[in-house]
């Protein structure tokens, strides 16, 4: 039993390292898992990772993965360096159903996880993924990969 409670229906971020140290932004869309190992109390809440990386610079230029009406938050988080995945079966039918995070833009700089200031780099490196590759990485179950909360 995890002391932390799912933050139901809030569309927030939380953030994981990969084998080689780049770092990814996992969007949630209010359902999608999160990893027990991504609530810190050093910021205070889940839901303010987001505004965090929005305080770095833009490093990057961002290539997008997918098709939606504001590509905005995608495109933001990519040009800080980050690859950006979507928990996107909230929008999907039953059948369409895959239970991972897709890709929705990544950056064309991308940075590792050691660049970042804290709390940040100490959070990121609560979530790796060390059998994991973002760079050729379309989608991650991460059911499979950690322990994690679900809505």
């Amino acid at each position: 039993m995890s002391k932390y409670e799912y933050p139901a229906d809030y569309d927030c971020v939380w953030i994981a390292s990969d084998r080689d140290g780049y770092i990814a932004a996992f969007i949630t869309a209010g359902s999608g898992p999160i990893p027990i190992n991504a609530f810190t109390p050093e910021l205070q809440g889940i839901e303010l990772i987001e505004q965090a990386i929005f305080q770095l610079p833009q490093v990057s230029e961002a290539k997008l993965f997918v098709q939606v009406p504001r590509p905005d938050s995608f495109i933001a988080l990519a040009t800080r360096g980050f690859y950006v995945y979507d928990w996107s079966d909230i929008h999907k039918t039953t059948s369409e159903l895959n239970s991972a995070y897709e890709l929705a833009a990544a950056p064309t700089n991308p940075i590792q996880w050691n660049t970042l200031p804290e709390p940040l780099s100490g959070l990121v490196n609560q979530v790796k993924f060390s059998d994991v590759a973002f760079v050729n990485l379309l989608s991650l179950d991460v059911y499979r990969q950690i322990e994690c909360l679900t809505a």
